[in-house]
């Protein structure tokens, strides 16, 4: 029910995540008029007649990150460092201001929570896997998305972004016995930051104010899970919970916008080699 409530709660916030989304590369560019407020594509910023009012406009939406397979490793130096299976589930709110259809600077904040199984070799025993699980908790980001170039249906871009979160540990289980709460409450520190560049294709279907922009991107992360070297006895061993970093740097990420009526805009992404996600962005401009 707590899970749920937060979830719930993170839609009505204007305000993405844990191995973060690359997003449509044109996103910046594609919703040029609003629900509320009437507005032009392509504003040129040397021109005159451009009102201050006109330069800039905002988006909000929900955004929703699901990762069943992060690859993580113990950043100790033992022969066994890969981590088995982590998985990381997030809801937030999303706030974009944009900037000449051009340049988008965003944030979100939301609730994540996270799952981790593992062997014992990366916490330096042997035996059975070992479960970490989190409470549901705070996260917030902050990144900038730009156009780069376009040339008809074609668009560049790139982005950056940076993700924090501090997490409670739930309770740790070793397989086929019960739960140790001994490290319960223990803090859980993530962040992570990315860069991004992608390509994207604008396919009308409606006029041309609905249509479908599927796109492809690269991209280079860098994270970190600090436990805090937090010590637990299972079965008479003692295990200590080291800090984790991203096992591979590089990734790739495709998905598709749908764009209705150039106010709103739907996005479904799937990410791979780093990680195994799906991602998905509802937003409107005002």
């Amino acid at each position: 029910m707590k899970r749920r409530l937060i979830s719930l709660l993170t839609l009505a916030l204007p305000g993405a995540i844990f191995s973060l989304p690359v997003g449509n590369p044109w996103d910046a560019s594609l919703l040029c008029n609003g629900i509320f407020c009437e507005g032009t594509c392509c504003k040129d910023p040397c021109d005159s007649h451009t009102k201050w009012y006109d330069a800039w406009n905002l988006r909000v939406g929900f955004y929703g990150d699901y990762v069943f397979e992060r690859h993580l490793q113990a950043n100790e130096y033992t022969n066994h460092r890969t981590i088995h299976k982590t998985e990381i589930y997030t809801n937030a709110g999303y706030v974009a201001l944009n900037f000449f259809d051009r340049l988008d600077i965003f944030s979100t904040l939301g609730a994540t929570e996270m799952l981790i199984i593992t062997g014992q070799e990366p916490l330096g025993g042997t035996g059975n896997r070992i479960t970490v699980d989190t409470n549901t908790d705070f996260s917030w980001s902050l990144g900038a998305r730009a156009t780069l170039w376009e040339y008809g249906c074609l668009g560049i871009g790139a982005e950056v972004q940076y993700f924090r979160s501090r997490f409670e540990i739930n309770f740790t289980k070793m397989e086929n016995s019960l739960p140790d709460y001994s490290l319960n409450g223990e803090a859980v520190k993530y962040h992570e930051w990315q860069l991004g560049l992608g390509a994207a294709y604008r396919i009308n279907i409606a006029s041309n104010t609905t249509a479908l922009v599927p796109y492809a991107a690269v991209k280079w992360n860098r994270a970190l899970v600090n436990f805090g070297n937090g010590i637990f006895m299972p079965d008479l061993t003692t295990l200590t919970l080291v800090n984790f970093e991203n096992d591979r740097a590089w990734g790739y990420a495709v998905g598709v916008t749908l764009v209705g009526c150039r106010k709103t805009g739907l996005t479904v992404e799937g990410r791979f080699a780093d990680e195994k996600a799906l991602h998905v962005n509802a937003q409107f401009r005002f």
